[in-house]
């Protein structure tokens, strides 16, 4: 009877191959493990330079608002109250857009917290900036006081999750690498003004304040040219020219802008009662603004008799008594 010779290597090689498997999942949890760990540091890292970058808008959204309620009353236009609250809002909402991130679950506490923050301010920051310019223009009379307490709670809010997030932050092991987060409240908790965050007394502050009432307002003056040199019984004289012509200055006055302003010019020939008239506009007057409207190469003879009236209009005008500029002049004839 034969019998196979006995081999050794096959165990060997047997136990080579499992010694290879049992070193190849190790290395492999390994990696899994040192990848697991850098996407977690990593994570970590990318949310609290977004925490950072927020908490910095946060202070400088915080300051404003607190300055721009400081500053309400009759030494604050409507023009600057409006862009500042609109700048608190802006940035709210952009400190709120930065922790749109996927986090690691360690950290899970603080970002929730924080996002709770963010998002409480963004919602009171526009909420307060409705309520006001709703104040402002007489949208909003019987229930302000309420809308804009509501408004100031939701900032509250924000202010007590915000130190949650610090509280949660410094919890952290360690060894966990994260900024110093430092205090911010939208809603003092200790004001060195204690009537700040008065609703009510805030809002009797807009009512009465003059220059925060919207006011549509424009007014006209012209100019003859040439300018008259002298005058004949009273009456301007223009010296003569090859041409002439009338410019209307046209100014806001008002504290809204002027989306369109009609302008016209016309004019009467005094001697023989013709007239005519000419149709131009001025688009988009800022508040405070004026522009320059021309009238060029009228079509009038020289030795007459004139009267020039320019008139401009805007919907909803408060002050019409400004809104026309006349002349009656003489211009000169040819010598």
């Amino acid at each position: 009877m034969a019998y196979r010779a006995y081999q050794p290597d096959r165990r060997k090689r047997r136990r080579r191959w499992l010694l290879i498997v049992l070193t190849l999942v190790i290395v492999v949890a390994g990696i899994a493990f040192l990848v697991s760990r850098q996407t977690e540091q990593r994570g970590t890292a990318d949310f609290f330079a977004a925490a950072d970058e927020a908490a910095a808008l946060s202070t400088s959204a915080a300051a404003l608002f607190q300055d721009t309620l400081a500053d309400v009353g009759p030494l604050l236009t409507r023009q600057e109250l409006m862009r500042r609250l609109s700048d608190v809002s802006a940035t709210a909402a952009e400190a709120r857009q930065l922790l749109e991130i996927e986090v690691p679950s360690s950290i899970a506490a603080p970002f929730g917290y924080l996002s709770t923050g963010l998002n409480s301010w963004a919602t009171g920051a526009a909420e307060a900036e409705r309520v006001i310019l709703g104040i402002m223009d007489a949208e909003i009379i019987t229930d302000a006081t309420q809308q804009l307490e509501a408004s100031f709670d939701l900032l509250r809010v924000g202010d007590t999750a915000y130190g949650l997030f610090v509280g949660a932050v410094d919890a952290l092991p360690e060894d966990v690498e994260r900024p110093d987060f430092d205090p911010i409240a939208y809603i003092d908790p200790d004001p060195a003004d204690p009537s700040l965050y008065d609703a009510q007394n805030l809002v009797l502050t807009i009512q009465s304040a003059y220059d925060l009432a919207p006011r549509r307002d424009v007014g006209v003056v012209g100019m003859v040219d040439p300018a008259p040199t002298g005058d004949r019984e009273g009456i301007p004289v223009v010296p003569f020219s090859a041409t002439i012509g009338i410019s209307a200055i046209v100014t806001n006055q008002g504290n809204e802008p002027a989306e369109s302003v009609a302008v016209e010019l016309a004019v009467l020939d005094v001697d023989t009662a013709e007239s005519f008239t000419i149709q131009m506009s001025a688009s988009n007057l800022a508040a405070g603004a004026s522009t320059t409207v021309p009238f060029d190469d009228l079509a009038i003879d020289p030795g007459g008799l004139y009267q020039a009236t320019v008139s401009v209009t805007i919907d909803g005008d408060n002050r019409p008594d400004n809104d026309t500029w006349s002349m009656t002049f003489i211009w000169n004839a040819e010598s």
